[in-house]
């Protein structure tokens, strides 16, 4: 009885979805802007990385599903690029050294969005799900991995398992992530809009060595500028 309980409101949410799309009440949009993204890392020691932001873009659709009121539900789909730059103690190959990667993401928000002026204020918070797809990595001098002298740059992997790397190649982690979202906006005419975003990565991308799970933590962190248009 209590698990009936507390599926009961979103089994109603998907339904009020569900309806509204039927009867044609969701809006269709597109979403592009700028990225600044991180990354907080811990080794197996307990040693904190030292990372700055780096910029990047993200770019997709979104579908605006009225549930009631003055209250949506958002999903989007997007390409994201994401990464950091390594300044001091760090995970890369040496000190001066940048990562940029690239993930397809579905975030999904409840939005609030009272009348406020001329337009309508948009407050909103949820979650996301991404899929890292790979990047590239480059460092200011040539890296060497035991007596082996590499190039400045290559590519980026996801890998669940760190013992099926390439050698060359830059592990960032597990492919899968997933965090918590929050934005706050302004939209004019029920099309234009403007929107700050912010993402907290919750899952540890850290992966394991040979089957051995490691105490290191690797996790995303961000925030960007959203411009969009519904249709």
């Amino acid at each position: 009885m209590k698990n009936n309980k507390l599926y009961a409101p979103f089994f109603l949410l998907f339904l009020i979805a569900t309806f509204n799309i039927a009867n044609g009440q969701t809006k269709i949009g597109v979403r592009a802007g700028v990225n600044f993204s991180n990354a907080t890392m811990d080794d197996q020691q307990g040693h904190k990385g030292e990372t700055e932001s780096i910029p990047g873009f993200h770019i997709g659709l979104t579908a605006d599903i009225p549930i009631i009121g003055d209250f949506y539900v958002q999903p989007a789909a997007l390409y994201s690029s994401k990464g950091f730059k390594q300044k001091g103690y760090g995970f890369g190959f040496t000190n001066d050294f940048k990562v940029t990667v690239s993930y397809l993401e579905v975030p999904v928000n409840i939005l609030y969005k009272p009348k406020l002026g001329i337009g309508n204020l948009i407050l909103g918070a949820g979650g996301y799900l991404g899929y890292g797809t790979g990047g590239k990595w480059k460092s200011g001098s040539n890296v060497v991995i035991g007596d082996i002298q590499i190039d400045d740059h290559g590519d980026v992997i996801f890998k669940n398992d760190g013992a099926e790397g390439e050698f060359g190649s830059y592990l960032y982690g597990k492919p899968l992530d997933y965090g918590a979202s929050f934005l706050v906006g302004y939209e004019v005419f029920s099309k234009y809009s403007i929107q700050f975003n912010s993402e907290i990565g919750l899952a540890n991308l850290q992966p394991e060595y040979s089957g051995v799970k490691l105490k290191g933590k690797m996790k995303n962190k961000g925030f960007g500028i959203s411009l969009g248009y519904k249709f």
